[in-house]
């Protein structure tokens, strides 16, 4: 069984992604860490850690001494939120992403998932049957950010053989989260106003 953290766990993709991760592998295999104190729909059936994704060191004592093999990478300032703050946005998203791409080239993580996004398209992008390879111009901080992940990514594949993986997602909605920044947390928002 591969031992697995996933970094940024208490967000709309993480608590699910972890609920499940724990039923496939066992819960003392998958560790949730978050930049929370807490996450209750997490802490009562497993390991969780309390973790800033920026503290390299933190990430790297952490992973090793535990033997980590695989990581989910989701920690991330969205949309609206790395608009106000565009420096700590591209710090966040960026210094993150390179602290376990050094990781897996240097032999400790065997397997990362890291998401990425349609933000980054942009108004020149065909709207209908949008190829794979086509023109992106971003507008946004974080799409900006989430187009330069892809292609490091790309760039530790082809000369590290580094193994990552990725998928463009769309917006989200979850009801398991509070609304954290997105583009879609109106719609979030909602759900839990209806209570």
């Amino acid at each position: 069984m591969p031992k697995i953290i996933v970094i940024g766990a208490c967000g709309q993709i993480g608590i699910e992604l972890v609920i499940e991760l724990r039923k496939k592998y066992g819960i003392a295999e998958v560790f949730a860490t978050d930049i929370k104190d807490e996450c209750p729909a997490l802490i009562a059936n497993g390991p969780y850690k309390k973790m800033d994704i920026i503290d390299r060191e933190d990430i790297r004592e952490f992973i090793i001494s535990n033997s980590i093999q695989e990581v989910y990478l989701l920690a991330a300032l969205l949309s609206a939120t790395a608009e106000r703050k565009p420096d700590f946005a591209w710090k966040l998203n960026m210094e993150g992403l390179f602290t376990i791409l050094d990781l897996a080239k240097e032999g400790y993580v065997k397997k990362i998932f890291w998401p990425s996004s349609i933000a980054v398209f942009g108004p020149t992008t065909p709207l209908d049957n949008t190829p794979q390879y086509t023109v992106m111009e971003p507008l946004t901080v974080y799409g900006i950010s989430k187009q330069a992940g892809e292609r490091w990514c790309e760039y530790y594949y082809n000369r590290f053989n580094v193994d990552v993986r990725s998928l463009r997602y769309p917006g989200l909605i979850s009801y398991k989260s509070l609304p954290g920044g997105g583009t879609t947390d109106y719609a979030v928002d909602i759900f839990y106003k209806a209570k």
